[in-house]
């Protein structure tokens, strides 16, 4: 019983949490959204991908907007952001599974959304439990959500 009331509050918590997105009058709201997997590099980062959503909620066009990996130097124990292309294919290879709900307008006629953006993170084990790493992360992302 237990287990079943855990299962349901997790799906209540993650449909209360989908993202709406909305763009000259037409809104949709994200269905499903696939982890992408971890590159072979172990570093932290993340991507940010653009494409466009169809009338059918499905996407299309899917490009890379921004990649970044997170160093660490030693000498200072400081950690920042710089450019990279480690998270690239694994996020585009991620964004091909995104579901939106079939975007609508206030008239309820079928529409679609270009160059919407999603987030995803990379974080190693290790860097998740480092209290500068989520510092870092904080202070280049802020409060964006992210898969």
């Amino acid at each position: 019983m237990k287990k079943l009331i855990l299962a349901f509050l997790a799906i209540v918590a993650f449909s209360s949490n989908a993202s709406l997105v909305e763009q000259d009058g037409c809104f949709t709201k994200l269905k499903q959204v696939m982890k992408p997997e971890y590159p072979a590099a172990r570093i932290s980062g993340y991507a940010i991908v653009n494409f466009d959503i169809k009338k059918d909620g499905g996407v299309k066009n899917i490009r890379s907007h921004k990649s970044m990996c997170l160093r660490h130097n030693r000498k200072e124990d400081t950690y920042a952001f710089s450019s990279c292309g480690v998270f690239i294919s694994k996020a585009i290879a991620a964004s091909r599974y995104i579901e939106f709900k079939p975007p609508v307008d206030k008239n309820g006629n079928t529409c679609s959304i270009q160059n919407n953006k999603h987030l995803y993170r990379f974080v190693t084990k290790k860097d998740n439990k480092i209290e500068k790493v989520k510092d870092a992360f904080m202070a280049e992302l802020g409060n964006k959500k992210d898969s």
